[in-house]
Formats: structure tokens, sequence, C-alpha cells
């Protein structure tokens, strides 16, 4: 939608400047006036009210004060052209016809009310028409650009785009030095996506003006399109140097700068549109993002906070600060945040997944698990389900969260991570088999669930039982994720099982190079060099368990005991 809307600009410029580009030649319209400022005064004062009133947009005004300039000089073709115009534009289009087809009648090659008509037929949807009506004036007199655009923009409009093509080129031929011709056929080529032909244009446009900005817009947005970003950087910076308060420009180059990462340049781009924007939220926002990206949390708190205090009503930027928020620990002042947010909109899913995370990390179960339950009053998913159940494990619930995770299954029978979770929550009851048919029925739903291949492995070897069973299920978990220490872990702990001790003792080694904290782990190594009769390595890895004691529960009474048969 940008490139189209910098095209339609481009139409919308080639008629405005046409007020500044100097005619070649001296045309009939110009003549008129000058006959008339000298011939009768009357007629001139009031022609010239009628000026004043059409640039205070008073139209109806100027209308009277034209038909009374008309009357003291009945003879004036010009005059029945700016009348003609008037009521062109005030949408009076059959007076306007008439008036201009009887003049025409009168002087068939008269190009004002000529040009005038093809505009008529033009809004008409007399295409053809308006098309003869621009040739013939071109015939009359070829050196007239505007009847080359008009009858351009008319064969665009009928996606006749080799038509406008020619005839502009024609007039090129004659005229090259012509820019909004050359300039048009610029978003000619833009158009139809050709966009080497636009652009070798667009430069030519460039060569005989160096401060066209529209150009320079129109090439830096080609070459995003043809994606040499660094080209179209160049571009945008040339017109912020020509006119530093381009919006557009600065907007689209702060944007670039984003999509190419360049971080630091993006947030000053977007620092200097802020100061030409005061009120403009978006700008401030962007940059709180943009800060939060790169880890500025208290600069990314002070945008986030202007965009709250010039519209407290919005939610999204009440959401990242309270996501900034919780990257700096903030946990009391986040959770205000997103209650904000959240009496502004109650079923706002993205706040409600927040809150229910800040509580999770601020040990509020209970809080997490109303969250969860209005976020299932809104959207039932199965992570919901999932979420709440463990929270609810986390309180040690399991009877709670066993009837969460059997509603969540009622719901969603084929989503294999509330049967895993079931089977997780028969472990922690002890109930075996049971946690080893949900586990199964994971897997058959999803084989390559990599969570529940591991679990039930390693339930498995912990238990000593169907110890090659165990060893196929860890392998194809390792093979989805060949990099998880926790499941090189239970590989090497299957090869302790088996009394493979040196393969064991290798990969659990291994398993400490991704995963440093888990005491687990400690304890398998130390279990592993007791048995391999190395006692005070295997003491070492115990003391080292002990460190992360508070990671699993229930291990500290049991190292203790390790400890204390070695020390005897």
């Amino acid at each position: 939608m940008k490139v189209r809307f910098c095209v339609l600009l481009g139409c919308f410029f080639i008629i405005i400047c046409y007020a500044c580009v100097p005619a070649i030649n001296k045309t009939d319209d110009t003549l008129e006036k000058y006959q008339l400022s000298k011939g009768n005064s009357q007629s001139y004062f009031y022609y010239v009210l009628g000026c004043q009133s059409e640039i205070k947009r008073n139209l109806e005004e100027a209308l009277n004060y034209y038909k009374k300039a008309q009357e003291a000089d009945p003879n004036s073709d010009y005059l029945k052209v700016r009348i003609g115009s008037i009521l062109l534009r005030i949408g009076k289009i059959k007076e306007a016809t008439k008036l201009i087809e009887d003049l025409i009648k009168q002087r068939p090659n008269y190009i004002p009310a000529l040009r005038l008509l093809g505009q008529i037929y033009n809004r008409q949807q007399r295409k053809q028409d308006a098309i003869k009506i621009y040739k013939k004036i071109i015939k009359i007199n070829p050196e007239d650009s505007k009847s080359y655009i008009f009858l351009g923009i008319i064969y665009i409009s009928e996606k006749k785009y080799d038509e406008a093509i020619n005839i502009l080129e024609k007039f090129l031929k004659r005229n090259p030095t012509d820019i909004m011709v050359t300039y048009y056929l610029a978003i000619i080529y833009f158009e139809i996506k050709k966009y080497d032909k636009a652009e070798q244009y667009y430069k030519k446009c460039i060569d005989m003006r160096p401060d066209f900005e529209s150009a320079y817009f129109n090439l830096a947005i080609i070459n995003e399109i043809k994606n040499k970003p660094e080209i179209a950087i160049k571009y945008y910076k040339k017109i912020i140097k020509i006119n530093p308060y381009n919006i557009e420009a600065r907007e689209r180059l702060s944007r670039l700068y984003i999509k190419e990462e360049r971080i630091k340049e993006a947030i000053d781009e977007l620092k200097e549109l802020s100061k030409q924007l005061l009120e403009n939220t978006d700008i401030h926002k962007k940059l709180g993002l943009l800060y939060l990206d790169t880890q500025q949390y208290e600069e990314a708190i002070k945008e986030f906070k202007i965009v709250i205090e010039t519209n407290p009503m919005d939610i999204s930027a009440r959401y990242y600060l309270s996501v900034t928020l919780e990257m700096l620990k903030q946990y009391d002042s986040a959770i205000r945040e997103v209650k904000k947010l959240l009496e502004l909109d109650p079923n706002n899913i993205k706040g409600l997944i927040h809150l229910a995370y800040l509580y999770v990390e601020t040990e509020k179960y209970e809080e997490a698990i109303k969250t969860y339950d209005e976020l299932l009053s809104i959207d039932e998913k199965p992570e919901y389900y999932i979420y709440k159940a463990v929270n609810q494990m986390k309180l040690k619930k399991y009877n709670e969260a066993e009837q969460t995770l059997k509603i969540g299954i009622k719901r969603f029978p084929q989503h294999a991570d509330l049967y895993f979770n079931m089977g997780v929550i028969y472990e922690k009851k002890g109930l075996f088999e049971d946690m080893v048919k949900f586990l199964k029925q994971a897997i058959k739903l999803n084989p390559k669930h990599t969570d529940a291949l591991n679990y039930l492995g390693y339930s498995y070897a912990e238990k000593g039982i169907n110890l090659n069973e165990a060893l196929k299920l860890i392998k194809k978990a390792l093979q989805l994720e060949p990099n998880n220490g926790y499941i090189i872990d239970s590989l090497g702990w299957v090869y302790y099982k088996l009394g493979r001790y040196k393969e064991s003792l290798e990969l659990l080694k291994k398993a400490l190079k991704f995963v440093n904290d888990d005491p687990v782990i400690y304890d398998h190594i130390g279990d592993v060099y007791f048995k391999l009769g190395n006692h005070e390595q295997a003491l070492k890895f115990y003391k080292k368990a002990l460190q992360f004691k508070e990671k699993e529960e229930n291990l500290e009474e049991k190292i203790e005991k390790k400890i204390k048969k070695l020390s005897k």
C-alpha cells in the first residue's frame, strides 16, 4: 500500500508542479488574460474579485463574480472557460459541458476550452471523447505538455500502458528536457513494475533538477523492491539532506535500518522524527520497542510512559511497559501495569498470559491458576489446561491437576502434551502403570515427543526394568535433540544400569557441557565413580550435587547417606 500511495502522490505532484514550471510558449489563455486586464476595467475588477474568492475556496462566490465579469465583457472566451471550470468543480457538470461545447463550436481551436472539455469528458467517464479532445490539442499545439500528460493519465486508467508510454515518449523526442513528462513516464514504468526503466527516467529527472525529492523517494523504493538496501538508504539520506522535515523519508529510512538490524541508526532517525512530530505516539512506541530489543530497558520505560501519558487507553504500550519492567525484575510494577491493561480490556489474551507468567515468576501459583481459569473462559486451548495443571502440581495438588487434565483430554483428545503431563502427575502420585499408559499414548499421538520418550525411558532405567526398551526410547529422543543435556544424562544412566560404566561416565560428563547446574547429573557421575572404585571422585561429585540440592526434591537426604557411607 505504501508503494502504491507514493505513485499516486506523484500524480498529484505533477498537477501542482505545473504552476511552477515556466511556459514554453505564450498560449491563447495567456494572451486572453492580458487583453482582459487592459480592455475592460469593470470586467477586470469583477475578475480579480472572482480570483480572490477562488483562492479562498469560496467557489459559489467566485462563480458569481466571474459571471458579472462576463456580463461586463460578454465576448471574453477566457471568462467562459473560468466559469466552466468553476461549474465543473462544484458538480454542475451538465451546465459546464453545454457552456464549453457551445464555446468550441464558435472557436474550435481554442486550447483552454478544449483542455477543460477534455477534463469534463474524463469526469463523465467519456474516455474516448476525452482522448479525441487531447489528440486535437496536440495536433494544434504539439508543445502542449499538459495534454500529453492528461492523455497519458486516461490511457493508464484504461490500462493502456503502451499507448501512455508511446504518447509521452513522442513528446520527449521533441522536448527532451521537459521534467514533468519525464517524471510521469517514470511513474508509468513504476506502475507496470518495469523498475529498470522507471529508475532510468527518475535519474533523468534528478539530472535536470538535483533537488527533486519525489524522484529520489521513488528511486529509494525501487531499490528496496530490488533488495538493494544500501542504495535505498543513500537515496533516503539524500532526501533528508534536501529536506530535513520529510517525515515519510525518515520513517521509511528508520524501518529500513530496523530491517537491516542497524538499530542505533534507526533509533537516531526515530529521535529526529519524535522532535518533529511531538504528538505522534507511534514513534515513541517504536523507539520503546527498539530500546527493549537492545536491552536499554530504562530508556524503553521512558518512551512507553510518554505514550501512556499522551494516550492512557493505549493497551499495547502498557503491555510493552509491563514486559520491560519484567526484564528489570520489577515484578510488582509489571503486575500493576498488566492489571491496568486488563481494566481497559478484560479479555486481552496477551495481557492475561503475561499476568499468569508474572505470577509464576513470583511463585504466586494460586493467582496463576485463577488467571488460567480466566483464559479458559475466553479461549479454550489445551496449553491453558496444561499450564494450570503444572501450577497445581507446584502446589502438590495432584488430584486437582489430574482433574484439570482430564477435562483437557476430553476437550482435546488428540493433544499429546496433555497425556504427557498426565503421565507426570501419575509418576508424582506413585502410579507407575498409569504413568506408563499415558506416556505411551503421548508417544502414539506424537512419535517425536522427546519429553515423553525420555521420561518413559528414564523411568524404566530408574526401576531397572525394560532396559533395552529404555535404551531404544532415549536414543530416539537424542536423535531428535542431540544437544539436550538431560537426554544425554538419561542415556548415560541407562548404560549405568546395564553395567557399562565407562560409556556411562563419558556420556554423563558430556551432559555437563549442556547442563551444569543439575544435581541429578552430578549424583549420577558420583554413582559411576563409586562403581569404578574411585571413591575420591565419587565424593567430589556428591558434594557438587549438594550445591544445587534446592533444584531436586528429596535429593539432599539421599546424597548425605552416600557421603556418610563413603566417609566410613
